[in-house]
């Protein structure tokens, strides 16, 4: 599992190649929805107020850490998968 120190620097590299607000905007409003949909799953079970906070809390570090794998993480592993084993990953298309 990445360190936060790795996420932000993977981040500035892959912001470095594509700087664009709109990529910027969607990352922070894809998270708020999910967040947003976990909530609403909380009120429609019914859950008193402290469980809709408590499964907001336990959902937010796993929801913010799997929109940055996606994003920010896989992007720069998969390139790196690339450059370290070119000639298998050459080989296996042909």
């Amino acid at each position: 599992m990445a360190g936060l120190m790795e996420i932000f620097l993977l981040k500035e590299r892959v912001n470095g190649e594509r700087d664009n607000i709109f990529l910027i905007v969607f990352e922070k409003a894809s998270i708020l929805i999910a967040l947003l949909l976990i909530a609403l799953v909380g009120v429609a079970l019914e859950f008193p107020g402290w469980g809709v906070a408590v499964l907001l809390g336990a959902s937010l570090g796993p929801v913010v850490y799997g929109h940055y794998y996606f994003i920010y993480i896989r992007p720069v592993k998969k390139k790196q998968n690339l450059d370290g084993n070119g000639k298998r990953a050459s080989g296996k298309g042909k």
